[in-house]
């Protein structure tokens, strides 16, 4: 593995974007992925922070890409709005 960075320990082509936790479902922004150790093991973890909320961990291999997302009902257009 390689030896933690300055920035985010371990570097991630997701680094600073925005990510799925597959195990939990949960979106965020990926902050750090370092390594740790669990039960005699060293696993890279990743540090997800969402756009409200607390942070979580999940493991690096849980994480992928957000592609796309719907839109929440506060982001869609509304009628009789300036673009309207």
């Amino acid at each position: 593995m390689s030896a933690p960075g300055a920035e985010g320990g371990d570097g991630h082509p997701l680094l600073h974007r925005r990510v799925r936790d597959i195990a939990s479902r949960g979106e965020g922004v990926l902050t750090a992925v370092v390594h740790e150790w669990h039960g005699g093991r060293l696993l890279r973890i990743a540090y997800v922070q969402p756009a409200t909320g607390v942070a979580w961990t999940t493991a690096v291999d849980n994480i992928g890409p957000v592609l796309w997302r719907e839109a929440s009902p506060a982001e869609e257009p509304s009628e009789g709005g300036p673009d309207s």
